[in-house]
């Protein structure tokens, strides 16, 4: 009996130890989700402060410059997202997203702000996308500068599509005058004569025509 004595003690021992350590596991996975979730909420509430607050009333300012640039948020998650889109038109012949996102840094104190750009077709070379690391809070104005940045970046690779040639090619027209291949999207003068319009690369052309077709 005291064989098995001493082995029901070391059996309970064991379980008593096993018990304490599950006891462990469990508060610090208690611990470590109440963390998480803690540093979470910090983030969300952080992430949409600067989603409404920096991002989207400088893609508002942007859209407004363009007749066919429409602008949402979304969020899941953890990512936060405000998206301008631009439809396709003579002026600029691509379907055109533009979206900066607001996701987890890799430090816990820190948010990063990534710059998405797609154009298609795809018939020229741009900068696709581009992300920087700002401190979790109180970087509103520097978050804000570094947004202003892409949006004028991404201004000079939109107006681009005006003039580029693959972009322009169902619309390249000739003047009358010079022989010049022009974009009808973007010809400085034009007259309209029996139903059709004619276009010119500039006042001196379309005057040129006028005075001879018009002697």
């Amino acid at each position: 009996m005291e064989d098995t004595a001493q082995l029901q003690e070391k059996i309970r021992n064991r379980l008593d130890e096993h018990r304490r350590e599950l006891a462990e596991r469990q508060r610090l996975i208690d611990s470590t989700m109440k963390e998480m979730l803690d540093q979470r909420g910090r983030f969300a509430a952080e992430a949409q402060h600067v989603l409404e607050s920096v991002v989207h009333p400088r893609l508002l300012e942007l859209s407004r410059q363009f007749d066919n640039a429409v602008i949402s948020d979304r969020h899941s998650g953890t990512d936060f997202h405000c998206t301008c889109e631009f439809a396709h038109t003579p002026r600029f012949p691509a379907t055109v997203s533009l979206d900066f996102g607001v996701l987890p840094g890799e430090k816990d104190e820190e948010l990063t702000i990534r710059y998405d750009l797609q154009i298609l077709p795809v018939l020229m070379e741009y900068k696709r996308n581009e992300e920087a690391s700002f401190p979790l809070s109180g970087a509103d104005e520097t978050i804000g500068r570094w947004v202003e940045e892409k949006v004028l970046e991404f201004v000079d690779t939109y107006l681009r599509l005006e003039t580029h040639p693959l972009y322009q090619k169902d619309y390249i027209v000739v003047d009358l005058v010079c022989g010049m291949p022009i974009s009808a999207t973007t010809a400085s003068s034009r007259i309209e004569k029996h139903g059709h319009t004619l276009y010119f690369c500039s006042e001196h052309c379309k005057e040129a025509y006028l005075k001879e077709h018009d002697s």
